[in-house]
C-alpha cells in the first residue's frame, strides 16, 4: 500500500489562497481510490504540512466538503470519507436551479428526460429480474388504482406516481442514480401534484392511466425508440406547468 507522502493528493500545493485546490485534491483522492468510503483523512496539522497550505485553508475546505456530504467528522475519532451517497452532495446543483430566475423549468424538464431515459437505458443493459418486474408492475397498478377512483386523491395518486418511477430506479441497482433521481423528485414533487390536479381538473386522467401502463410495456419491449417516445409523452401536461 502507498505509504502516505506518495499520495498524489497530499502532494504540496504551491499557491496560498487555495480552499477550492484542497478541496479538489481531497475529491481527486476519492475518485482515484487512494481514499475510500469509511477511510480517515490527516489531521488538519498533516494536511497543512503535506499540502503546504495554511491550517485556516485546510479547516474551510473540510468544513465545505462536511456540507457537501462527502466528509464527516466523528467526535474523538477524527474526519472521515462519508460510506455511501448523500443528497447533500448535490445541494449546489439544486440551489442553483431553485434560484434561478429564468429558464428553471426547462433545464428541470431537460434533466429529468436525461435522467429518466439513462434509467431507462440502463435497466436495458443489464436486464432486470422477474421479481423487480413485478415490484414495478405493483406500482403501477396501484398508481392505476388510485386514478380509478372517484373522486381522485390528487396528493395519494402523485405519491403512487412517485413510487412507481422510484421503483424503476431501484431495478438499475445504481446508488449514484438513485441519488440524483431523489433530487429530481425533490425538485418536481409540487409540480407533479399539480400536474395530476391539472389533469384530472380536464376530465383526461385516462391520459395519465394509458401513460403509464405504456411506459411500462414499452420498458419490457425491444425497440428504445419506442420507449424513449412513451418517456416523452408522459411529460405532455407537466412540461407546461411552469408555464
Amino acid at each position: 500500500e502507498q505509504c502516505t507522502m506518495e499520495k498524489k493528493y497530499l502532494s504540496p500545493i504551491n499557491s496560498q489562497s487555495v480552499v477550492q485546490s484542497v478541496i479538489d485534491r481531497i475529491t481527486e483522492g476519492i475518485i482515484e481510490g487512494e481514499l475510500k468510503p469509511g477511510d480517515q483523512i490527516p489531521t488538519e496539522h498533516e494536511l497543512s504540512s503535506l499540502l503546504n497550505v495554511s491550517r485556516n485553508t485546510v479547516r474551510e475546505a473540510i468544513r465545505i466538503l462536511i456540507a457537501y456530504g462527502v466528509l464527516e467528522v466523528r467526535r474523538a475519532e477524527g474526519t472521515f470519507v462519508c460510506d455511501g451517497f448523500s443528497t447533500k452532495m448535490l445541494n449546489p446543483a439544486i440551489y442553483t436551479i431553485i434560484l434561478q430566475k429564468e429558464g428553471s423549468y426547462e433545464q428541470l424538464i431537460g434533466l429529468r428526460k436525461i435522467i429518466e431515459n439513462g434509467i431507462m437505458l440502463l435497466i436495458k443493459e443489464q436486464g432486470i429480474e422477474k421479481e423487480e418486474w413485478n415490484k414495478i408492475s405493483e406500482r403501477c397498478n396501484a398508481l392505476v388504482c388510485e386514478l380509478e377512483k372517484d373522486p381522485v386523491d390528487v396528493e395519494a395518486a402523485a405519491d403512487r406516481d412517485i413510487e412507481f418511477h422510484n421503483e424503476i430506479a431501484r431495478a438499475t441497482h445504481n446508488d449514484l442514480v438513485l441519488v440524483i433521481h431523489d433530487v429530481v423528485v425533490q425538485l418536481s414533487k409540487s409540480s407533479r401534484y399539480r400536474t395530476i390536479e391539472k389533469v384530472i381538473e380536464k376530465g383526461d386522467k385516462q391520459y395519465l392511466i394509458d401513460t403509464h401502463k405504456n411506459l411500462l410495456d414499452k420498458l419490457k419491449g425491444e425497440n428504445i425508440e419506442e420507449l424513449y417516445a412513451a418517456i416523452n409523452n408522459s411529460y405532455f401536461y407537466w412540461k407546461d406547468i411552469y408555464r
